[in-house]
């Protein structure tokens, strides 16, 4: 111990007296980097880190410390606490520079290392006579010296100088010099413990000028390489996806191949050939920029490694969370593909098309690596000049087939040219990196597939987008510029490859796609014996470009399907995912604007609410939206994409996507990530909506709320759903799983919730027996708790008992609630047949009729028109149709009670779970095609059909009797339907209609009113084939027969184009805003001539205005907690417990408040009547064919069709194998689906479209 305090002292004195540094390193005995000295040990200098310092003759110091350990690795694993004592002293003057062994450094020993910054230093002191060094950071200290800084110096990795404050002398700060990886290699040692040591350094390191000169002060913040500049502010996703800068392509930018330089020329100069339709400025930069992200695609710099300068100026990479430190860039080559992310609604698909054209012919080059290593096969003969010159013309890559398109169309024919080129194949020998082992009849193991240059484009598309693609085609390009192939689920067998060589674009369905997958290292067992493995045709070219459509939904939650495990087994060179929404949140601002009301033609104010609405959402966007949102970026972006260096494999400089470019750390907090914005902006092809706006601007879009006075029966429903709410939170007092809000019934309070809503529109759910047991239970709670009972549970019980009363002693609700119709208000009806066909069995003025019995009386008068009296006979029909709908109520009130019987537990409340019961077609001679879906209690779901849009009936026929002139349709029990009807009636001759809905009961209800009306719709429904869908749309757009169509909300998300319709009704409020904006959407874009307006129909009073109210004062954070139930939402959540009972007025239902249309519409006297003997499908663009019976021929194979669109064609090729449709007549739905009368009656259809083919 003595020797120990002696050497102490002789080395202070040593400084003292002979040593004047600029700064001084202590040596620290409790620091991981010295140890213990016995008696027995030697002196080791070098032990003692003796640095540059800068100490006056008077100055002492002690390093008398208690022996603790560095913070980070302690022997003992404990940290000990750092507590700061200071004393008075003064601070040191500068000179010299030294390193840290005392030797001077000169400039040129610096010449190689990079001026990181320094490190801040403060004194500790513990004990009076105890001192020592704390390295401070921005979110721990340590000791210092430190192991790994040592390590660096000793290595050379790293310089330091120590440097006192210049005006504390218990501060100073340590220089940092450190020597990038890619400097002197040869001496670095390993690159994993520098990079270690780097990692340490950057988490103390200031980048400030000031604390590389001493003079900081101490309660300024530490500015790190980690940290975000002072400039730069924290970004959401959705801010950088829309502030992305707009593609800015050249003339130049297509390389240096000649003909991508032509294809490029082409593009600005609008003379692509075979393009009819001519481009806006905007589409023609993004086409460029597609084709010049293909052609030439850029280097990037390694965005991990970001870009700095040191202190002195000196430009260098570093990799702050990696530690890796280089001096020259790390260049990364573009993918050739990416994001096409054009705003929803500004002709994406005609980018493609253009895309696609000015590449005609253009092959794919060898991927890097890969000759043309096969073996050549000797000829017998000498070949001819032109078969040299065909197959030099293969190998090269020369685009032969648009120029002979060209020429052709100068009138020159070279059939046999084209012949003898088609002939060869440029191959080439693709290594297999993982062959599969081979089976005993192999030989040898199967190490490489031989595949063929192909000029061809696969373009994958959502099943219901096939037709839509195919009319986009046809439409935008002339006859005979493409050849294409199309590919869907009938299609049994792909063609060989040969035959996907020939042509220019191939579409195929995502679901033909999955199809295509077979994983024959998991499915060898499965193979019959001696059946060779399956290799699809797919997997034998190399393409030249994939383009997923709506290629967002690669990316689910479900990503690893087979699609994508079908792509990574094709060797395709450029890729493509095309969506105006690459993930949920991210969509234009611009398309939030149309939730807000009245979108501006353009200028200033549209400029402004753009602008506010992308601050509003700068930063606050919620976390785990923003965390889902990267995940499905990630797949596109690594899976799909192979951007570089994400893609990369593990081992192989593998760069972890999260790690580098979430917004987000560990602990949640958003974080600076400046990667992300590289990354994006390298990846997506998409424009500024105030870039647009300068080339384009789109008809207004005015959105407004309609609010309606709800009709007397629309406040009995909807009471009868708050007397379950209020009966249950009364008699179950709020506790325990019998009330309804307790979290276990949440499944049910959903369901009721959305009954609910619907309710606001028509609800024929409850059943007597339900609103009795309900009144029952409710009454004998009151007798048996009238004194404990609070006056307002009293109340609120006492007021569900009266609305319940109401409903019962009501005969119209009784027959809605058993026949489950709805109502329809009759003037002038035959007196002799009203009885007959009044739902409620009573004459009433007006007559109470069910939509369906109403739409068969008319049609029982139209098919009697050449009799002297087509009344006759009309109470026997009225008395037969009612007797059939009471048999078929029955029998669907016994199926629900079987079914309620063996479920596994009876719902908390009525009204739950309860569904519209059945609405069948009357069994009558009757051919009308309308009729609702059966019964849920069956089981079964109908496949859908057209409703019934049939041709006026000739105007030829005898006149009609003046009594059945009288009668008139004055109203329907359901105010929004009154609403509607008459906005349809009135809007149809001059506009298109588009009418939403989220329920099929709703839309039951509205095709029986036009049924009724006589006003032709079409229908694009969930359950629908999607062929049947295709048809519809196609016919709706190019139609004028057809003004009004009924769209399911859940089909109408994306990429369906319904530009022909001008006026859009929404039903219902919608409480997702995307949903809603994605539905406006399908009108509001490029083609659209008309303004378009927009109403959303709401009931005054109701629950439904407080969501619309309550949806428009949220944040986006509170929306997206809430996206998945309005339930989620705390206020929303209390709404609905406090939600009150409507109003019912004594003798409103006389008024028919809500229950009138603008205008009485005769029931019988109409010459639009429509004639039962005419197919409904007579007016459909895309024609309906006799079905072929189907072949039970094992080897029976579907071929693909080969198409060639033509300008005088109508009609675009759909898929030869539609499923089976049933016949008109009998008991069907507007969905499609219903039986015959009887069980035999199985006549079916199928929807079978022309193909030209050439």
């Amino acid at each position: 111990m003595l020797k120990h305090i002696c050497l102490r002292y002789l080395l202070t004195i040593h400084w003292i007296s002979d040593i004047h540094f600029t700064g001084v390193t202590m040596p620290l005995p409790y620091s991981n980097t010295s140890q213990s000295l016995d008696d027995d040990e030697p002196f080791d200098a070098d032990e003692f880190y003796v640095g540059p310092a800068s100490i006056d003759s008077h100055s002492s110091i002690d390093n008398d410390v208690p022996e603790t350990s560095d913070p980070e690795k302690d022997s003992r694993g404990t940290q000990p606490p750092l507590t700061h004592f200071w004393a008075n002293s003064r601070a040191p003057a500068m000179t010299d520079r030294y390193d840290m062994k005392g030797h001077q450094v000169s400039d040129t020993a610096m010449a190689d290392h990079v001026a990181l910054g320094a490190i801040r230093l403060i004194r500790l002191v513990q004990h009076v006579n105890n001192s020592g060094w704390v390295m401070l950071g921005p979110r721990r200290e340590t000791m210092y010296p430190n192991t790994l800084i040592s390590l660096g110096e000793k290595r050379q990795w790293l310089r330091t100088q120590l440097h006192c404050h210049s005006s504390d002398r218990h501060r100073a700060c340590l220089r940092v010099y450190a020597l990038p990886e890619d400097v002197k290699r040869g001496s670095r040692g390993s690159i994993k413990d520098l990079r270690k040591v780097l990692k340490l350094v950057t988490e103390f390191i200031d980048t400030s000028t000031e604390t590389w000169e001493g003079t900081y002060d101490p309660e300024s913040p530490i500015r790190t390489y980690v940290e975000p500049p002072a400039s730069q502010e924290e970004e959401s996703l959705f801010y950088i996806f829309n502030t992305l800068s707009s593609p800015r392509p050249s003339i130049d930018g297509a390389g240096t191949c000649h003909f991508s330089e032509q294809s490029m020329a082409a593009i600005f100069e609008d003379a692509i050939d075979g393009l009819k339709t001519p481009l806006y400025p905007y589409q023609k930069r993004s086409v460029a920029k597609m084709l010049q992200k293909e052609a030439n695609p850029a280097k990037l710099l390694d965005p991990r490694k970001l870009r700095f300068h040191d202190i002195h100026g000196k430009e260098f990479y570093f990799d702050a969370l990696e530690g890796s430190l280089c001096l020259r860039p790390h260049l990364y080559s573009e993918p050739q593909g990416g994001i096409l992310a054009e705003t929803m609604g500004y002709g994406k698909t005609l980018i493609c098309i253009a895309l696609i054209l000015a590449s005609r012919g253009h092959y794919p080059k060898l991927p890097e690596g890969r000759i043309d290593t096969l073996a050549k096969t000797t000829s017998q003969r000498t070949p001819s000049l032109l078969e040299l010159t065909a197959k030099k013309i293969k190998h090269a890559g020369v685009p032969w087939k648009s120029h002979f398109a060209s020429l052709q169309r100068e009138g020159y024919h070279f059939a046999h040219l084209t012949e003898v080129i088609e002939k060869y194949d440029a191959e080439f020998a693709e290594p297999i990196f993982h062959p599969i082992t081979p089976s005993r009849k192999l030989k040898t193991r199967e190490d490489f597939r031989v595949l063929r240059l192909c000029y061809a484009t696969l373009l994958i598309v959502p099943p219901n987008l096939l037709v839509q693609w195919q009319h986009e085609i046809e439409k935008h390009t002339e006859h005979d510029s493409l050849d294409i192939l199309v590919l869907d689920s009938s299609t049994k067998d792909i063609p060989t490859y040969q035959t996907l060589m020939k042509h220019d674009v191939v579409l195929i369905t995502k679901a033909r796609f999955d199809q295509e997958y077979r994983d024959d290292d998991l499915n060898q067992g499965k193979r019959v014996r001696g059946q060779e493995k399956f290799r699809s045709p797919l997997t034998e070219v190399r393409w030249l470009r994939v383009i997923c459509d709506e290629g967002h939904g690669f990316a689910g939650s479900s990503y690893k399907t087979h699609a994508m495990a079908m792509l990574d087994k094709m060797s395709v060179e450029r890729r493509w995912v095309v969506s105006g929404t690459p993930s949920h949140s991210l969509h234009g601002v611009e398309v939030n604007l149309a939730l807000d009301g009245n979108i501006p033609d353009g200028g200033l104010s549209r400029r402004q609410s753009i602008q506010t609405a992308l601050e509003q959402r700068k930063t606050k966007d919620p976390a785990m939206e923003e965390i889902k949102d990267l995940e499905r970026l990630r797949v596109m972006v690594v899976k799909f994409l192979k951007l570089q260096p994400w893609a990369n494999q593990k081992g192989d400089d593998y760069a972890d996507w999260k790690r580098y470019l979430s917004p987000f750390d560990v602990a949640g907090k958003r974080r600076f990530a400046p990667a992300l914005r590289e990354v994006l902006q390298s990846l997506i092809v998409r424009h500024r909506i105030e870039d647009i706006d300068m080339d384009l601007c789109l008809p207004p879009l005015h959105n407004r709320t309609v609010s309606l006075e709800p009709s007397y029966y629309d406040k009995i429903s909807m009471n009868l759903f708050r007397m379950s709410l209020s009966a249950n939170a009364v008699t179950s007092e709020r506790v325990d799983e019998d009330y309804m809000f307790n979290p276990r019934n949440r499944k049910f309070l959903d369901n009721l919730i959305n009954n609910l809503r619907q309710a606001s529109f028509n609800w024929v759910g409850y059943t007597h027996h339900e609103v009795t047991e309900t009144l029952r239970v409710s009454n004998t709670y009151l007798d048996n708790n009238i004194d404990n009972i609070s006056d307002d549970d009293g109340r609120l019980l006492t007021e569900a008992i009266m609305n319940g009363d109401r409903a019962l002693k009501d005969a119209g609700w009784c027959a809605f609630s058993f026949f489950h119709e709805m109502g329809v208000y009759v003037e002038g009806f035959p007196d002799h047949a009203a009885q007959a066909w009044a739902l409620s069995g009573k004459t009433t003025t007006p007559l109470l009729l069910g939509t369906v019995q109403a739409r068969e009386a008319q049609q029982y008068v139209l098919k009697n028109l050449e009799s002297p009296d087509p009344a006759d006979g009309l109470t026997g029909a009225g008395l037969r149709a009612m007797l059939a709908a009471r048999v078929r109520a029955n029998e669907d009130e016994q199926a629900r009670q079987k079914a309620a019987a063996t479920s596994n537990g009876k719902p908390p409340t009525a009204g739950v779970n309860e569904q519209p019961k059945v609405k069948h077609q009357p069994t009558s001679s009757s051919s009308s095609p309308i009729a609702p879906l059966r019964s849920p209690t069956k089981g079964a779901v109908p496949e859908l059909c057209t409703s019934a849009n049939k041709r006026p009936r000739s105007t030829s026929f005898t006149a009609m009797p003046l009594h059945l002139t009288k009668a008139t349709i004055i109203g329907f029990t359901s105010a929004k339907l009154n609403y509607l009807c008459s906005r349809i009636l009135s809007l149809q001759e001059s506009e298109k209609i588009i009418i939403f809905y989220d329920s099929n009961d709703i839309a039951f209800c509205i095709a029986e009113a036009l049924e009724l009306l006589s006003v032709k719709f079409l229908i694009y429904a969930n359950t629908l084939s999607v062929g049947r869908r295709a048809a519809y749309l196609a016919t709706f757009n190019q139609s004028e027969v057809f003004r009004v169509l009924l769209m399911d909300l859940k089909q109408a998300s994306h990429g369906l184009h319904v530009a022909s319709a001008s006026r859009v009704f929404i039903v219902s409020p919608i409480w997702q805003p995307s949903i809603e904006s994605q539905a406006i959407k399908r009108a509001h874009r490029i083609g659209q001539t008309r303004p378009v307006y927009v109403e959303t129909l709401v009931l005054k009073g109701t629950l439904e205005e407080k969501i619309l109210k309550r949806r428009r004062q949220m944040s986006n954070v509170e929306l997206v907690k809430a996206e998945k139930s309005l339930l989620d939402d705390g206020t929303m959540n209390g709404i609905i417990r406090a939600e009150g009972f409507l109003t019912i007025r004594d003798g409103e239902d006389k008024l028919l408040i809500g229950g009138r249309l603008d205008s009485p519409i005769p029931l019988f006297d109409r010459s639009d009547l429509t004639d039962p003997q005419t197919q409904a499908e007579d007016d459909l663009i895309l024609a309906l064919e006799p079905e072929h019976p189907a072949k039970k021929i094992k080897t029976t194979k579907q071929k693909a069709k080969t198409v060639a669109f033509s300008a005088s064609e109508k009609v675009a090729a759909l898929r030869a194998g539609s499923p089976m449709i049933p016949t008109l007549g009998g008991r069907r739905s507007i969905f499609g689906g219903g039986g015959g009368d009887t069980p035999n009656d199985k006549t079916q259809k199928s929807v079978r479209i022309s193909v030209e083919i050439p």
